[in-house]
């Protein structure tokens, strides 16, 4: 056993009394309060939109088209291009002001995927859309999608591989850098494995498309969620399908919000045919979800198909048409566990039309989504013979107010002047079915819905119809509210710094 000297035993007493004392220090000190990091909302600088594929060498004209929606913060300098990435052919056109427009027509040329760029004052507000038509041969269709933003996380519930049919999931790198992306597929059965979509590298300023057949060959409905590991991209689905040399259709799938216990379906058109809802229950758990029809009339529970389950990971699909019975609608999902949706939309009459005219069918999209009370607006929709553009403005839950107004293409880079607002008011619990009027002398416009001070959260979605006596050309999607804002945190001195 050791024994203490006197002088080790007076060190450990004195160094007992300094960890007392500075424990008592400590003890006493006051700790700084946890608080939140202050912020403030400015108008966005920056955005970059992208448009996937604006040209083809077929008969398909092609449009993309752009707008700088006037709303607030459009003060100070600032520029908007739009200009096609590297390729064989190339494309620029851009907006020097708030309230112009421009275009980028693509008729017969193969063009690369559009970058559209917005800085400083031009960036709140822009907006770009791609519209196609073919009024005849294999593509036979009308089709358009949202430029969306560059991002690094997508979902989409559309597509398939069965045969016959073609659905492509094209990427697209807007920056100087590769982009490394995961593909994930929900078919009916689960996950589909597909090795191949992983680890998908997208190269700088290039476009990679890859087929769903390569994927998740015989899959007949799937929803792809779309992961981002290195860089960010643009994402979108295309899909077409034939029977025979028959088009069935052709559409882009738009992209719908992430996994939700609430998710609604607006943009579901009037009309015969098939209205395919299809569910994905990404995750462990399986999906008890229930229905409901938001319409012209007010809300309710369908007599039949107003529960579904759907097992974990997988998609399941249903034909609502005897529910939508041919009224523009929009379904509300609410699930026990987030869940995505989206529905595919078949028009004409398989069985012929009139005086032994052969009536070829079209197909169109709708997306889940989440309302909001911001402005929204959609640019490119065309003003062409026999054709009419209606909106659907849906007020699921709180009556909505909303102000519509068109701005006419003036021109390249030329502001357009507004039309008079015209004052829109949706009761609680329904859909307002709108015709949008025609401006004169313009090949196409830019409709913007703005929410009344008071107004509820509101959906929107549009549809293209162009008559014809061999079956209709359809196309629309749902809309996004413009992006204009952006939470900044503000900076502070720490004091906590000095305590430390």
């Amino acid at each position: 056993m050791s024994v203490l000297t006197p002088v080790r035993a007076i060190a450990i007493a004195v160094a007992a009394v300094i960890v007392l004392a500075v424990a008592g220090y400590l003890a006493q000190r006051e700790v700084p309060p946890v608080t939140t990091v202050p912020s403030t909302i400015e108008p966005i600088r920056s955005t970059v939109l992208l448009c996937p594929e604006p040209g083809t060498s077929s008969d398909r004209g092609v449009r993309v088209s752009a707008a700088v929606v006037p709303v607030p913060g459009q003060q100070g300098p600032g520029r908007a291009t739009l200009a096609t990435l590297p390729g064989k052919e190339s494309a620029r056109a851009k907006i020097t002001k708030p309230g112009a427009q421009t275009e980028i027509p693509a008729q017969g040329r193969s063009l690369p995927a559009v970058r559209v760029i917005g800085i400083g004052s031009l960036a709140p507000g822009l907006i770009a859309d791609q519209w196609s038509r073919d009024p005849s041969g294999k593509g036979r269709g009308m089709a358009s999608t949202a430029c969306e933003p560059a991002s690094s996380d997508f979902w989409f519930v559309g597509g398939g591989a069965i045969s016959g049919r073609v659905s492509r999931i094209v990427l697209v790198n807007p920056d100087d850098q590769a982009a490394v992306v995961d593909l994930v597929i929900y078919g009916p059965d689960g996950i589909v494995d597909a090795p191949g979509g992983r680890g998908l590298v997208v190269q700088p300023t290039k476009r990679l498309a890859i087929g769903i057949d390569e994927l998740a060959p015989g899959v007949t409905t799937t929803a792809v969620h779309v992961i981002v590991r290195t860089g960010r991209i643009g994402a979108s689905i295309d899909d077409d399908q034939m029977s025979g040399l028959d088009s069935i259709g052709t559409e882009w799938v738009p992209q719908s919000d992430a996994p939700a216990r609430q998710v609604y379906v607006p943009g579901v058109m009037p009309g015969p045919g098939a209205r395919v809802l299809a569910i994905a229950a990404p995750g462990e758990d399986d999906a008890q979800v229930s229905i409901r029809v938001i319409s012209k009339l007010g809300t309710y529970a369908p007599a039949d198909r107003d529960t579904i389950t759907v097992p974990a990971d997988t998609v399941v699909s249903m034909d609502m048409s005897t529910v939508t019975q041919g009224e523009a609608v929009t379904l509300e999902l609410t699930s026990d566990i987030p869940i995505v949706a989206g529905m595919r939309q078949f028009f004409g009459d398989k069985t012929g039309g009139k005086k032994g005219k052969k009536i070829q069918q079209e197909t169109a999209y709708a997306a889940g989504r989440h309302p909001y009370v911001e402005t929204a607006a959609v640019s490119g929709l065309p003003i062409r013979p026999k054709t009419e553009v209606r909106l659907a403005i849906t007020a699921p839950a709180e009556a909505v107010s909303v102000d519509l107004s068109i701005l006419a293409f003036a021109g390249i880079d030329e502001v357009s002047q507004p039309t008079d607002a015209r004052r829109i008011d949706v009761p609680a619990g329904e859909v307002a079915w709108v015709l949008l009027p025609e401006p004169a002398d313009a090949s196409w416009f830019t409709a913007v819905v703005t929410p009344r001070t008071g107004s509820g959260p509101m959906l929107l979605a549009h549809r293209v119809l162009e008559k014809s006596e061999y079956g209709d050309l359809v196309t629309g999607y749902p809309w996004w509210p413009l992006r204009t804002e952006v939470r900044v945190p503000t900076a502070g001195q720490d004091t906590s710094v000095t305590l430390r």
